[in-house]
C-alpha cells in the first residue's frame, strides 16, 4: 500500500517518474481529454507515433513510446475498454490493461510511474468499479522493482473513489 500514491490533478504535470501512462481505444482516435493533453505537452510528433508505431492493437494491450517534450523518459499507452452493460467482459478487459501496464513496466525496469484511473474518462466505466479493479490489479501483480505507482486523477469524485479503495484495503492489512 505504500507504493500506492494518489494525486488529484494533471497526469502531464508529473515530472518525477519513469513514465506517464495514457488510454487509448482500439480505434487509436486520441481525441480525448487526456490524450490532447498528453499531445499538447509532448508535442505533436507525438500523434503521428502513435499511428506509426502502434499496429492492430488490442484491448490490454500497451505500448510504449518516448516522452519527446515531456519531462519523463517514456509514455505507456494502454489501449482501454469502454464501458458497455457490464456484461461483456469489461471487467476482465479493464483488469488485462492493468495487469499488462505492470508487466511492460518491469520489463522496462521501471521504478515509478504516474497513471490516469483507466477507463473513468472516455470509456465510462463506473468509477467505483474502476478503482476497486485498479486496486485489485496492483495488489495481485506489482512487481517489486517498481517503487511507485502514482494514480492520478483529473476528478474530485475519482480521486474520492480511489481514496475511498485504498483506505478499504489498507484496513483488510494488504502490504504491497
Amino acid at each position: 500500500m505504500r507504493r500506492i500514491r494518489l494525486i488529484e490533478g494533471d497526469i502531464t504535470q508529473q515530472k518525477d517518474v519513469d513514465a506517464i501512462m495514457s488510454a487509448l481505444p482500439a480505434t487509436l482516435d486520441t481525441g480525448g481529454c487526456l490524450n490532447q493533453a498528453i499531445i499538447r505537452a509532448a508535442g505533436s510528433e507525438l500523434d503521428d507515433l502513435i499511428l506509426e508505431n502502434i499496429y492492430r492493437p488490442r484491448v490490454g494491450d500497451v505500448f510504449a513510446l518516448p516522452g519527446l517534450g515531456l519531462s519523463i523518459p517514456h509514455i505507456l499507452f494502454s489501449i482501454t475498454p469502454s464501458w458497455g452493460t457490464g456484461t461483456s467482459g469489461e471487467d476482465r478487459d479493464l483488469l488485462r490493461c492493468y495487469r499488462s501496464l505492470l508487466e511492460q513496466a518491469e520489463r522496462m525496469k521501471l521504478t515509478s510511474i504516474a497513471l490516469p484511473a483507466l477507463g473513468t474518462g472516455k470509456g465510462k466505466f463506473p468509477v467505483q468499479r474502476a478503482a476497486r479493479l485498479a486496486i485489485q490489479a496492483l495488489r495481485e501483480r506489482m512487481p517489486d522493482r517498481l517503487e511507485e505507482v502514482r494514480i492520478v486523477c483529473n476528478r474530485k469524485d475519482t480521486f474520492e473513489a480511489f481514496v475511498e479503495r485504498l483506505n478499504l484495503m489498507a484496513n483488510r492489512n494488504y502490504d504491497f
